[in-house]
């Protein structure tokens, strides 16, 4: 799980923005009696704010950071404010995390010469940080100075020998099996299960098929709970199912010409399939009937509520972090609703899972029927005059049990709401009326 995440240089962050998922109950660096880590840190964390004022940079930046781990030598990490007022500036990360138990912090930063010049991995099994490594390099012409803790067995050196500049070293110790910190960094991966839905992704029909075929592929077990999914948000679905229909002989002609045009050997090899995998969806119809849809018929909202709760139900299973970049989009607001309950609830979530999202639904800072999000869990981005983002806390303010977060935020309370200025379409709109005024006379 997620303890904090901080990054600096990113996007529109041209200064450090630091998501602290920790609650107040932890005081020290490790949880103390009776004390749990899923205890001590925040399920959920929610991020509001204006169209274009950094929510989903944010997102995007736990993601390049998650992406360059599993990907050595990703050109993602390094995505800097466009108006930076440094002359090289460099992209940093700090996040700390838990795996197995233990506490960990894991830093880098990425330069403009396209390699890494900072990585730093420190653990803290007893509650004092200790090193594991730290790899530095000034520039591309100088040397890598690296540094190997006491306790960082294994071949770190075989490591070190074929990771380029331009790799994480933990993303190579990864894909080598580095006996020490292959785990962390599939814990980093996979434990905390960084996992990223977008707005525009979700509403992808190719996504759609890929979960769906993940859910018929899914073992007997889960049978019911697919069912369940694809009934719980009364979209008048009873099921679905993935049929074999033949292609068409056209279709088939145009795949083999283009296999044709990008083969080099020999064309006989050349085999086209002549079956396909069609997802139907079954829905009920008039009089006790039904009827079947296929993908391209579904709408929006089905598309939305199935990838979102598939992803998390998954995340809830493994106890991994679940990033969605608008939530709400084509979701009813009970239905999203719905989504950040089962991450609160302990007993649903009994494995630690995390869930951070970007969302316009102001109805889940509300009291009616009872406050859902705590102030330590809702976050507001806002963007200044010079189009530099800030992250801070409701936490932050001045916070009642009887306020009513949801009209303080309406009404401005704390920010991080659109600054309208419509003169320039008043403007516009006098000049529309005062022509036809002038075409009628």
């Amino acid at each position: 799980m997620i303890l904090s995440f901080a990054v600096t240089n990113f996007r529109s962050f041209a200064g450090t923005a630091e998501l602290d998922l920790t609650s107040p109950a932890l005081r020290t660096v490790t949880p103390r009696g009776e004390q749990t880590w899923a205890g001590v840190t925040e399920r959920v964390a929610a991020i509001y704010g204006p169209n274009a004022a950094g929510k989903s940079a944010l997102l995007e930046a736990i993601k390049a950071l998650s992406h360059s781990v599993r990907t050595p030598g990703s050109s993602e990490i390094y995505q800097p404010h466009a108006a930076s007022e440094q002359p090289e500036p460099c992209t940093e990360y700090e996040v700390e995390f838990v795996a197995a138990d233990v506490r960990y912090t894991y830093s880098v930063s990425a330069a403009p010469w396209g390699g890494i010049n900072r990585e730093e991995l420190r653990s803290a099994p007893k509650g004092t940080s200790r090193l594991l490594f730290r790899r530095t390099q000034e520039g591309p012409d100088a040397d890598v100075e690296f540094t190997a803790g006491a306790s960082l067995t294994g071949p770190t050196a075989e490591v070190r020998r074929i990771t380029k500049p331009s790799m994480l070293f933990l993303a190579t110790a990864h894909r080598f099996g580095h006996e020490v910190l292959a785990p962390v960094a599939r814990a980093l991966l996979a434990g905390v299960g960084i996992d990223f839905l977008s707005f525009r992704e979700r509403l992808d029909e190719q996504v759609l098929e890929r979960v769906v075929m993940e859910m018929v592929a899914a073992p007997a077990s889960q049978v019911s709970l697919v069912k369940g999914l694809v009934q719980a948000a009364d979209l008048g679905i009873e099921g679905l199912e993935v049929r074999t229909e033949e292609i068409p002989p056209e279709v088939q002609e145009r795949i083999a010409r283009l296999l044709r045009a990008m083969e080099e050997g020999d064309e006989s090899s050349i085999e086209v399939p002549s079956l396909q995998g069609v997802v139907v969806f079954n829905h009920r119809g008039p009089n006790g009937g039904a009827f079947d849809l296929g993908v391209h018929w579904e709408s929006s909202g089905t598309v939305a509520w199935l990838t979102t709760a598939w992803h998390a139900l998954d995340a809830l299973r493994q106890g991994s972090v679940l990033l969605v970049d608008e939530l709400d989009a084509s979701l009813h607001p009970d239905l999203a609703r719905y989504i950040v309950e089962l991450f609160l609830n302990p007993e649903l979530n009994s494995k630690g899972a995390q869930l951070i999202f970007s969302s316009h639904d102001v109805s889940l800072l509300g009291n009616s029927p009872t406050r859902l999000l705590e102030p330590r869990q809702v976050w507001f981005v806002e963007k200044d005059d010079e189009g530099v983002s800030e992250l801070f806390s409701l936490d932050d303010f001045d916070n009642r049990s009887g306020n009513n977060n949801e009209r303080r935020y309406l009404a401005g309370a704390f920010g991080a709401v659109p600054n309208i200025d419509d003169r320039e379409l008043q403007r516009f709109l006098n000049l529309a009326v005062e022509g036809a005024v002038s075409a009628d006379a």
